[in-house]
């Protein structure tokens, strides 16, 4: 910006002596215009006639002397003794009439222009050198901003959204980084609930293989029936590992739906059987009701993941003496628990990650608050729901999925 003005400058300094000098030519040719009247200059001898001020001369001269000593044109510059003159001629009958004027004169004249340039000039510096600070400061400000709240992102803080301010380039910048932040934002959220899921699902099979190790080292239960638990437990567990990996591979936060016919009868059998050991410990009846086949179109091991996650759940809720059933019909699974239940404020929040948890810990036995998500989340990937009613009498969860047809 500084050097445009100076180049500014620099071309108004130019065409400022440009003007000058010509508006002094000017005014000598309309004077010496004026003065060739054959009535107003007396005549000139065989030499010629010359009056002279300090800073002006007047010559009459004939003809032939004229064209002797001034350069060709009617005005310009010439030098005389050193000194340089700006010039005018006018023919005047025989004799030319020629009015000089020093350049130095001039040039005095001139000095109020030059100093009204320069202090134009100044102010200009000024006014640019004032506009250029604020503009870079306008500019620097929003990117040290950026710049900050990267460092801190990066820190893992919690930002708030940067204002949108400056120019449009400005608010762009901040704008991505906005929505950027709020990506990464999600992104760590996502991380965090997938991973406090994972600690939820490799929890269940965990404490099944427990529970049948004990009942099989107390002689409680056969070394076939807690074999087999053991295995299936650990075959659950071997396919959340690769889960794991495959998400790991492939970058992502969900689980694959292999859905295929099923028997959610069946279903409820083999979950019953996975939470009897600890049904008994708690001193809570776990009970099945079926009621002919119960056909479904769903993923069998996910289906039998979310019916466990609820029986997990009901079982903890439920006081000794309690009763908690699973009740199986084509296209439904329920599981049905004699618990203190849940109120009719509540019941819209209760599949919402962490909302039980916040609501009920230290007022009764709950889990980490993600496993009615999980079920959700597991029902509506299979194409299906889950659904709540509670009274104070007990809580009832069900799982509605697809039927086959025909």
């Amino acid at each position: 910006m500084l050097a445009a003005v100076s180049v500014s400058l620099l071309a108004g300094a130019y065409l400022v002596r440009r003007s000058i000098e010509d508006n002094a030519l000017t005014g000598l040719r309309r004077q010496v215009a004026l003065l060739a009247n054959e009535n107003l200059h007396p005549a000139a001898g065989p030499l010629g006639r010359f009056l002279t001020t300090q800073d002006e001369r007047l010559s009459v001269l004939p003809r032939r002397q004229a064209q002797l000593l001034l350069p060709d044109g009617t005005s310009g510059r010439l030098t005389v003794n050193g000194r340089e003159y700006l010039y005018a001629r006018e023919a005047s009958g025989s004799d030319v009439v020629v009015l000089l004027r020093t350049a130095s004169s001039v040039r005095a004249d001139s000095r109020p222009f030059w100093v009204a340039l320069v202090a134009a000039g100044a102010l200009g510096c000024l006014l640019a050198a004032v506009a250029a600070w604020v503009l870079a400061r306008g500019i620097a400000r929003p990117v040290v901003r950026v710049a900050d709240a990267s460092g801190r992102l990066a820190a893992g803080e919690k930002l708030e959204p940067l204002p949108l301010t400056g120019s449009s380039e400005l608010r762009a910048m901040a704008e991505s980084f906005n929505t950027m932040a709020e990506q990464l934002r999600r992104a760590r959220e996502a991380e965090r609930s997938f991973l406090l899921s994972v600690s939820h699902e490799l929890k269940t099979p965990l404490t099944a293989i427990r529970g049948y190790a004990e009942g099989l080292e107390e002689g409680v239960l056969t070394p076939e029936r807690a074999g087999k638990v053991i295995r299936t437990e650990a075959e659950r567990l071997e396919r959340l590992i690769a889960d794991l990996l495959q998400l790991a591979r492939l970058d992502r936060q969900r689980f694959d739906i292999e859905p295929a016919a099923l028997d959610l009868g069946e279903i409820a059998r083999e979950t019953a059987s996975r939470h009897s050991a600890r049904a008994r410990e708690l001193g809570v009846e776990l009970r099945l009701d079926e009621d002919g086949p119960a056909p479904a179109v769903a993923d069998p091991g996910r289906v039998l993941q979310a019916a466990s996650n609820l029986v997990e759940n009901a079982l903890r809720c439920t006081p000794p003496g309690g009763t908690v059933t699973l009740a199986a019909s084509p296209g439904r699974l329920a599981v049905i628990d004699t618990g203190p239940g849940i109120t009719e404020e509540e019941l819209p929040h209760a599949f919402e990650r962490f909302f039980l948890y916040r609501r009920y810990n230290g007022h009764r036995s709950v889990g980490t608050g993600l496993g009615l998500s999980i079920v959700r989340e597991l029902t509506q990937a299979m194409g299906g729901d889950v659904e709540v009613g509670s009274s104070p009498g007990g809580t009832a969860f069900t799982i509605r999925l697809p039927v086959p047809h025909g």
